[in-house]
């Protein structure tokens, strides 16, 4: 994140409370199916927060143990970031190849993605009504 130990750039802020960091900042690895690493697949399913102080931090670490970590929700970032390098999209063979999920799992994934485009769609008021 940073190589002058003694200078803490401007844009590193708390993730918690949005302070500047100083040097005494804590990083910590989280359980996140949400993060899905541009290159590096071995990274997915881990977000790397940023605290002002140890008790931020725990904070931080607390609410990403409570939130649910979804298996589907992961596994459609992998399909997502397979379909953006190989356009236009894969077939479902090349798809497996490509995220190393299995035919099963790739359903799974695709069956979530559609469930919660539905429901983002149900939650926006400015989506019109169909039928």
């Amino acid at each position: 994140m940073r190589t002058d130990r003694s200078r803490v750039p401007e844009t590193d802020i708390c993730d918690l409370c949005a302070r500047r960091l100083t040097d005494g900042c804590r990083l910590g690895l989280v359980q996140d199916s949400s993060a899905i690493h541009t290159r590096t697949p071995a990274r997915d399913g881990r977000r790397l927060v940023v605290a002002c102080s140890p008790e931020h931090l725990a904070v931080l670490q607390q609410e990403y143990r409570a939130r649910p970590y979804v298996p589907e929700e992961l596994w459609a970032g992998q399909i997502d970031r397979a379909q953006a390098l190989q356009p236009p999209p894969p077939t479902r063979e090349a798809l497996a190849a490509a995220t190393g999920l299995s035919p099963l799992e790739i359903q799974r994934a695709l069956a979530w993605k559609k469930h919660r485009n539905w429901q983002l769609r149900d939650e926006d008021p400015r989506t019109p009504e169909v039928g």
